[in-house]
């Protein structure tokens, strides 16, 4: 482009500035969306202290509670503990599935829990309309007023009769169209740009400001894409419409597909598809492979001999009184990791299920930019399956890793006690806290790669498409009339 056209290009980037900056229409939707900023700061700033004060008071009364017992190792296993995944400013800056997929894992011998604590069980509005939080501005409203703004932006100047004199001044259509799209284009970075500038204060001043930062700098390239393919895909609708009311109802009509009934058909597909098992038939498999066996041909009560058959051969006692240990603690163990065996058995089939289920909609994404956005601002902001699931992972170690320690203590120190073998705060207090570990960025990167890969592919084609548009329509358009 030759310095000349360059400067034509900025002059008309800076008259659509000055039109938005003169609409009223305009400066009141800029009004209402940080009126919704700034009550879902609030809502945020609320939230993120709410939660995270509940989790650390929660922590900090099951530690005394644990630290202070006097008990039996293994009856502390069945006394248990509760663990918390903690929350973080990105949580609440996209809520995603937290609010209903749980909080809280319950540790607790002989027994493996599920996450459970939803907040949407108890909350009839979060699960109907979800929380007003940035991302839900960011994902629904802005394209929203970004695809009104802009899908009237060619036909108000063809029904004005403007677009016939600059054509006629010897500006080419192109210059005209990309004027369009990078004029609303920065009109909405000016409004949204902010936001990110104070979540960047707010994640600086955390304690894991480290781990964040880099994620919100993601988050916001993510948006910057997808700002682009809204203001592509509205610049284009207004370019093959002949009208604004044409224009407004094509745009409306992808606003509501593409932001509402396509995810919902498409979450819905999954389900279908690939159904999971209902939480009564899993627990019933895990208590029927827990006392017949896995083959079904091996009882609890045959195993536990064998057990304690191979510890005589093994230790070359004539009884278990021989041995050098107290038994109950590795037989106690023992069923314990069949246990566990078992769970993790059928919990196969169910996690295959959630993994076919997010490879649907990941796939599905290819179509739909709001979802591939949804997803990947959910990812970034660790409210995702992913994260959901990697908590799980991690508590249920910290669980099975807890249990043997105590029936392993059981079984090395209660030989020989007088009585029943107890064990004190001292000795409590020494055990390790659960420490969530948040996943790498460059593996969340990896499995939304597609999604990333899919914005670039939306904008690629609307750019093709906006540049045909250019050389053919317009042109043919100014030429009929």
């Amino acid at each position: 482009m030759h310095k000349k056209d360059f400067a034509t290009w900025l002059m008309l980037i800076k008259k659509e500035l000055l039109l938005n900056y003169r609409n009223k229409t305009i400066m009141i939707s800029t009004i209402i969306i940080w009126i919704l900023f700034i009550a879902a700061t609030i809502c945020t700033i609320l939230n993120y202290q709410t939660d995270h004060k509940q989790r650390q008071s929660a922590n900090t009364l099951f530690r005394q509670q644990w630290e202070h017992q006097k008990r039996n190792p293994h009856d502390a296993g069945h006394f248990g503990t509760y663990l918390f995944k903690p929350v973080n400013l990105l949580n609440a800056f996209d809520t995603g599935i937290n609010d209903f997929t749980g909080s809280t894992y319950r540790v607790e011998a002989h027994i493996q829990h599920e996450i459970s604590d939803d907040e949407a069980v108890n909350n009839d509005t979060a699960m109907r309309f979800g929380k007003l939080t940035f991302a839900l501005i960011l994902q629904l409203l802005i394209p929203l007023f970004l695809l009104f703004n802009t899908s009237t932006s060619i036909t108000n100047e063809k029904e004005s009769g403007t677009l016939k004199m600059l054509l006629a001044q010897g500006l080419s259509s192109r210059k005209i169209i990309w004027a369009k799209v990078w004029a609303n284009y920065l009109l909405i970075a000016a409004i949204v740009l902010p936001v990110f500038i104070f979540m960047a204060g707010a994640v600086l001043s955390s304690t894991d400001s480290a781990l964040l930062l880099p994620r919100l700098g993601w988050i916001l390239i993510t948006f910057s894409l997808y700002f682009l393919i809204i203001s592509l895909a509205g610049t284009l609708i207004s370019a093959i419409s002949s009208h604004s009311g044409k224009a407004l109802l094509m745009a409306l009509c992808l606003w509501i597909f593409t932001g509402i009934i396509f995810p919902k058909i498409i979450t819905g597909i999954a389900n279908r598809s690939y159904p999971l098992m209902s939480r009564a038939t899993f627990s019933d498999l895990v208590e029927q492979g827990y006392r017949k066996g896995l083959t079904g041909n091996d009882p609890y009560a045959a195993r536990g001999e064998r057990y304690i058959n191979s510890l005589l051969k093994k230790y070359q006692a004539d009884s278990v009184a021989a041995l050098p240990f107290n038994i109950n603690g590795l037989t106690l163990q023992f069923n314990e990791d069949y246990r566990s065996m078992v769970f993790n058995h059928y919990f196969k089939s169910v996690e295959k299920s959630f993994d076919q289920q997010q490879h649907f909609l990941t796939i599905s994404g290819i179509f739909d930019p709001f979802l591939s956005t949804k997803r990947l601002s959910m990812a970034l902001a660790g409210s995702d399956f992913y994260h959901h699931q990697q908590f799980f992972k991690q508590a249920q170690t910290y669980r099975n890793a807890l249990i043997r320690r105590l029936n392993m203590q059981l079984a090395m120190h209660g030989k020989g006690v007088k009585g029943e073998y107890i064990v004190g705060p001292e000795y409590f207090s020494r055990l390790k806290d659960f420490k969530y570990q948040l996943p790498e960025l460059n593996q969340v990167l990896n499995l939304r790669k597609v999604a990333f890969l899919s914005l670039a592919g939306w904008i690629l084609m609307l750019v093709l498409f906006l540049q045909f548009i250019a050389s053919r329509y317009l042109a043919y358009h100014y030429a009929a009339a």
